[in-house]
């Protein structure tokens, strides 16, 4: 079933990209912000711009939540207790949240006469928007079912299991971020520092079965420095890593090379980066000299 009627909560870079989809798709589209700024460039393409979680909700039979995080949302859609404008609505978390945080959410759902479905997805707002993103959807098989067909538009869909599971997989997915990011701006660092030729570097890298594409997606940030306008940022990757850490910690999994790259994003994030791209961690893993230092001038 494809709807009439959406609705986005949230529309940071996630939200702004799902929603710019859905309209291009044609759907009708209300949206609401805590910021309203960052709503109102919906406007012009055909949103309907919503000043409170209600008033959105209510006018859609699909409220996809697009917020930073579980208590943002129990704030934003539960923190009335009668909620009783949630009845006969359904929920998508589409966020980064821990499988247990999920679960709690089905149930406050559920209590408010409301279904409940986790659809995270991997990938960023630009990926959502031009449809290529993969969306891991947790839910009962009706929930499943009756929306699938919908968060196709943003890409290829899995139906991972009953919620929670998807959950779980995009923490699993999200932890080799700062593994993988960590790991390369550590070897571009040391590579740099011995005076080998970095493009000789990546010309083997990328020729083996060690090369990963995020490498050269973050390369030109990594070399030059320049971390605005992220794709996903530190704060995010540092509350995704600290989501993850109890859950293998429960699970009997040793974590101690992500607890290692965990002290490098959250000192990266606590020296004033924290709302830059996550490829801002070279800045504590290769700091660049001082201006004055024989190798001042040196870059990647």
């Amino acid at each position: 079933m494809t709807p009439t009627s959406l609705a986005v909560l949230g529309t940071g870079l996630l939200g702004q990209g799902v929603a710019r989809r859905l309209l291009a798709c044609g759907l009708s589209v209300a949206v609401y912000n805590r910021s309203p700024a960052k709503a109102e460039a919906l406007v012009p393409l055909g949103a309907l711009l919503c000043l409170t979680p209600r008033e959105a909700i209510e006018a859609s039979e699909l409220a996809i939540l697009c917020l930073a995080d579980a208590a943002a949302i129990r704030q934003t859609i539960f923190s009335d207790p009668l909620s009783r404008f949630l009845s006969g609505k359904s929920l998508c978390q589409m966020g980064t949240i821990g499988p247990d945080e999920s679960r709690d959410l089905a149930r406050l759902a559920s209590s408010r006469g409301a279904r409940y479905l986790e659809s995270p997805i991997l990938g960023n707002g630009k990926d959502a928007e031009e449809g290529r993103a993969q969306v891991m959807i947790g839910a009962e098989s009706e929930d499943h079912d009756r929306w699938c067909r919908l968060l196709g538009l943003l890409g290829r869909c899995f139906w991972i299991g009953p919620v929670g599971k998807a959950a779980a997989l995009k923490l699993a997915l999200n932890q080799l971020i700062a593994a993988e990011t960590a790991a390369f701006a550590l070897s571009l660092g040391f590579v740099r520092r011995s005076g080998v030729p970095v493009e000789l570097f990546l010309e083997i890298l990328r020729g083996s079965s060690l090369y990963c594409p995020t490498f050269d997606k973050k390369l030109a940030r990594m070399r030059d420095r320049n971390f605005t306008a992220p794709t996903f940022s530190l704060r995010l990757l540092l509350k995704d890593i600290d989501l993850f850490l109890p859950e293998a910690d429960r699970l009997g999994v040793r974590s101690d090379a992500l607890k290692g790259a965990r002290r490098i994003v959250r000192e990266a994030a606590e020296s004033g980066r924290m709302d830059l791209d996550y490829s801002a961690l070279i800045d504590v893993i290769d700091p660049l000299s001082p201006p004055g230092s024989p190798d001042a001038g040196a870059r990647i």
